[in-house]
């Protein structure tokens, strides 16, 4: 029996983030003949893994279609590049392709708009939808913007303006609203719909809201407003992209790509797709203390649009871990710290901090009150980074004397048996035979509070091992003590980084320990280790097990003397008379025909025990 063939047609639509990384991507379309549907997208899907197998993580899943005489055909067994342009275009509502609509004129425009931007109203639906979430009431988007409509169209994570999309798509009176009323209808959503709401709750709200008269609608702000009566800002070029509107949503997401850059470094212009998968789940479902507190504060904070995305990221990873519990402190660093002097071009060591390449020291004691006279520059500020590189150069330039001064730290002479010192460590200048040389940061103030512990350690002043021991670990790794010695360093001062309080000198050497004795040259399973290894350590012990001295007894125990069993004689024993009542009241309390008879059951019990002893006095008298 054979199976009649159908010609289908297939589209791969590639993603916004793979166009950052390869511009010139493009739609590919092509056809085949299948018997299903399910067969052609499999045959599609092998003849885009045999003839571009670089570009297959760069593509959203197939779109399938079956072909009718009515739609335009791409080459058949062929992907073509160009199929999608000017003359066909999607159709998100029909899932097929369609003919591109002429854009409408009149006599005051002549069809002229400007290259590279798209008219809202000529979109299909689900765009038009995609759009009213994303970017608001507008008019035209241009061609980046309308590659972050398909991009919400296509995605299958969901997210809030997802949901809002289809909800607006359910209720097409939408759309027939006036631009300003479709504003006051997101607003109100916005302040109305949880973030985590899905698109049939919202779908209701927004057909009550339309049904209800506007007189009687409650009155929302079509935006945010900042603590005090200056601009939330918004028209500042930034080091975003040109084409990105930035506006609430952009920053509610760069919210919560700073929590997460507190845990993690990554590059916030290039941001991996599990990073941004995980915050657009933080924003989604706003359940975190931390991006809750942070959000609060920085939607109400005036200008707070015109600041760069390097500003805002590393504004929160120098944060103190805990500053989030404290509202009044928490407006009082962003006030203190959000500055910047230019939006569009941020300075090189706030992008460094933001991105993880450099560590900012965050050990300011937010709960201080400044002195008169007294001010902090701006963690983010190029001034502050400038003086405090100045004041640590300083600070370990000068030659400590060997005498012990009181208040100081004793000097250390020698590091694993002289080979490697603090002093060195500090004032380090080594270079890298490359382009360009760099010269190691100074140590901070923890830092060398940790390099004298591991001194301590390596010269075996602790219990832990002696001096042989340490060299025997160290030799295992197969590297060299000045190779090791900043590494330990810095493993044990990320992971205490999101611990409170910090390692005790005792912790620090147990955690080197083991990480010599699980030794890995990658970073991260060192990291672990470590993390593993203080948690073991602060175990709490268990409780132990109470053991009591069996009791002793002083006094004299009383002897008592037995009584002398009764014989329960059936003619003179008053105890056999009890006997027998309260074995004839059992008898009568299981028979159901007296179950109700409270007050003569008693009476019936001493009525039969006494005709029981009656009986035997008189059987026995007979006798």
């Amino acid at each position: 029996m054979s199976v009649e063939s159908k010609v289908f047609g297939g589209a791969y639509f590639p993603k916004d983030k793979a166009l950052k990384k390869h511009p010139d991507l493009k739609p590919l379309a092509t056809a085949v003949n299948a018997a299903t549907k399910a067969i052609a997208e499999a045959v599609i899907f092998g003849k885009l893994a045999a003839e571009h197998p670089e570009h297959i993580d760069d593509y959203f899943k197939v779109k399938i279609w079956e072909h009718h005489e009515d739609l335009p055909r791409p080459e058949l067994d062929v992907f073509s590049s160009d199929f999608f342009g000017e003359h066909v275009v999607w159709n998100t509502n029909r899932g097929e392709p369609a003919a591109a609509p002429q854009p409408e004129t009149d006599n005051n425009e002549t069809g002229r708009t400007a290259a590279g931007m798209k008219i809202v109203r000529n979109l299909d639906q689900d765009s038009r939808a995609a759009c009213l979430s994303l970017f608001g009431a507008v008019e035209e988007i241009t061609d980046s913007q309308y590659g972050q409509v398909v991009d919400l169209n296509n995605d299958d994570d969901g997210c809030f303006q997802r949901e809002l999309a289809q909800a607006f798509v359910k209720e097409p009176r939408v759309f027939a609203l006036s631009g300003e009323r479709q504003e006051e209808l997101l607003a109100w959503v916005r302040k109305t719909m949880k973030v985590s709401t899905q698109w049939p709750d919202i779908k209701k709200g927004i057909t009550k809201w339309i049904d209800t008269p506007a007189a009687k609608r409650e009155p929302v702000a079509t935006d945010i407003k900042p603590d005090t009566e200056a601009s939330l800002g918004g028209n500042t070029p930034t080091d975003r992209s040109p084409d990105l509107v930035h506006n609430l949503a952009t920053l509610r997401l760069e919210t919560a790509l700073g929590i997460l850059s507190a845990a993690m470094d990554f590059d916030i212009y290039a941001i991996p797709s599990e990073i941004v998968r995980r915050a657009k789940e933080m924003e989604s479902e706003g359940r975190d203390p931390r991006f809750s507190a942070w959000w609060n504060k920085l939607r109400g904070t005036p200008g707070i649009l015109d600041f760069s995305r390097a500003a805002i990221i590393a504004l929160i990873k120098t944060a103190p871990e805990d500053l989030y519990l404290r509202p009044v402190d928490l407006r009082a660093y962003i006030n203190r710290n959000l500055v910047e002097s230019n939006h569009a071009k941020p300075d090189q060591k706030t992008i460094d901090i933001a991105c993880g390449n450099i560590k900012q020291e965050t050990q300011n004691d937010e709960t201080k009150p400044s002195l008169p006279g007294e001010t902090l520059p701006p963690a983010v500020c190029p001034g502050k980074a400038a003086q405090l590189d100045k004041e640590l150069n300083e600070a370990f330039a000068q030659d400590p004397t060997p005498e012990k001064q009181a208040g100081d730290q004793p000097r250390v002479e020698n590091l694993g048996g002289g080979v490697f010192s603090v002093d060195t460590l500090i004032n380090a200048t080594s270079s890298n035979e490359v382009e360009k040389q760099e010269v190691p940061p100074a140590l901070n103030a923890r830092e060398i509070e940790i390099a004298h512990a591991l001194n301590e350690l390596m010269s075996g002043r602790t219990n832990i091992g002696d001096q042989d021991d340490i060299e025997n670990l160290t030799a295992t790794t197969g590297k060299d003590i000045e190779h090791i010695f900043p590494l330990l360093i810095a493993d044990i001062t990320t992971t205490e980084f999101s611990l409170s309080p910090y390692f005790s000198d005792e912790e620090v050497q147990d955690v080197a320990t083991t990480i010599l004795e699980q030794w890995s040259d990658d970073i991260s399973v060192r990291q672990k280790i470590a993390l593993d290894a203080i948690v073991e350590y602060r175990r709490p012990e268990l409780p132990k097990h109470v053991v009591l001295d069996p009791p002793t007894v002083t006094a004299k125990p009383t002897i008592e003397s037995e009584p002398t069993p009764e014989t329960y004689s059936p003619l003179s024993s008053v105890t056999y008379l009890q006997q027998l009542t309260i074995a004839a009241l059992q008898g009568l309390c299981s028979n159901p025909a007296y179950c109700n008879q409270y007050e003569e059951l008693p009476v019936m019990a001493a009525g039969l025990a006494h005709s029981v002893i009656n009986h035997q006095e008189g059987s026995c008298a007979s006798d």
